[in-house]
């Protein structure tokens, strides 16, 4: 039976989704309205065949729907997720997520026919001001009628259930949805519980520096997903007044701001770093040797206390992120009862992805 938490999350969420829809266990009706992230309204005349997915979370959100065969195209970036079913990584590929091919999409989106049959969508991003959100996209394409084009982030805490709920909606995959959503929603009120009232440690996350300089480290800012997992997991930024996406902050100021905890979030291609010795933690140590031996760290307190953390980037920013919002809250509270590897466990499990054994997603381990 769906728990309270879960009761309380989708009566919230019918409070706010904007669809046309009927009563469970009705059959849908055409057409049906629906409002995504980007606050458009987007009309859906006819049931949604097929998928082209431009947002690499959406694309996870297809999978754990069990709607992969109703994709047809994806972004480049997905055949080098090892997260994702190998079914996805087959299929054609339209352009870079960041900077998609409008004409690519309108063929396979036309197919073998002159006309375009409305049954097909386009997920992306809801960023207005990019080349890949949906309004830019939705511009892009059209010249091509009838194709349809969502955006939604999937990143977020506070509005997860709510988007995974307008997509089950959108893809006819509402009891999958459903399932989801009270799985996700279970372990975010557990890590929600496991860290309230508990006092703030101050947090610095470095994103995936290139070794440019102290004086431009890529850091989080309040308009970033990562800020809102930062402060649900128990942490408080230090980069907190900071409203753009990616700042970037001087080492000196950050050495100022005294974090307890830093966390320098790196990418890779596969699930995690071989366990040491391997060549994967010969480069981590680097990259934390590098932290450790920058002017004035051995005075802050993140560093006398060991608590400088090297992290796999990919489970914080998607259909995982609780995974990454559970390291988070562990990292930053170590006596909390919580253990993200089998929530990961669990999550892969849902994706008919194996679980890689001997592998670690943060060094040290």
């Amino acid at each position: 039976m769906p728990s309270k938490a879960l009761w309380s999350c989708l009566a919230a969420i019918l409070c706010v989704i904007m669809v046309s829809h009927p009563s469970l266990g009705e059959e849908t009706k055409y057409p049906l309205n629906i409002t995504d992230s980007a606050g458009r309204v987007v009309t859906i005349t006819m049931p949604i065949q097929r998928i082209i997915s431009l947002n690499t979370n959406s694309a996870e959100v297809v999978v754990m729907l069990n709607a992969v065969d109703k994709v047809v195209a994806v972004d480049d970036a997905e055949k080098e997720k090892s997260e994702m079913p190998e079914e996805l990584k087959k299929k054609q590929t339209v352009g870079k997520w960041s900077d998609p091919d409008f004409e690519m999409i309108g063929q396979v989106a036309r197919g073998s026919g002159d006309t375009i049959v409305p049954d097909i969508v386009v997920i992306t991003y809801p960023e207005a001001d990019k080349p890949y959100g949906a309004a830019t996209c939705e511009k892009g394409l059209a010249s091509f009628k009838n194709i349809t084009v969502v955006g939604f982030k999937l990143s977020r805490p506070e509005n997860m259930s709510e988007e995974i709920t307008k997509l089950g909606i959108l893809l006819n995959r509402e009891k999958e949805a459903e399932k989801y959503i009270e799985w996700y929603e279970g372990h975010k009120e557990k890590i929600k519980e496991s860290v309230q009232g508990k006092a703030l440690p101050k947090v610095y996350v470095e994103q995936y520096y290139s070794g440019t300089g102290l004086g431009a480290l890529p850091s989080i800012g309040k308009a970033s997903a990562l800020y809102n997992q930062i402060k649900f997991a128990g942490g408080y930024n230090i980069c907190n007044k900071i409203d753009i996406m990616s700042p970037k902050v001087d080492w000196e100021w950050v050495t100022s701001m005294n974090p307890d905890v830093i966390v320098s979030l790196q990418t890779t291609t596969n699930i995690g770093w071989d366990r040491t010795p391997s060549a994967d933690s010969v480069k981590l140590e680097k990259v934390r040797n590098e932290i450790l031996s920058r002017p004035g760290a051995s005075a802050i307190s993140a560093v006398k206390n060991d608590r400088v953390y090297v992290v796999s980037g990919s489970q914080f920013f998607g259909l995982d992120s609780i995974v990454g919002v559970g390291y988070f809250a562990k990292l930053f509270h170590p006596e909390v009862d919580l253990d993200p590897e089998q929530i990961y466990k669990e999550y892969l499990e849902r994706m008919e992805v194996e679980y890689p054994e001997g592998r670690i997603l943060i060094y040290p381990n």
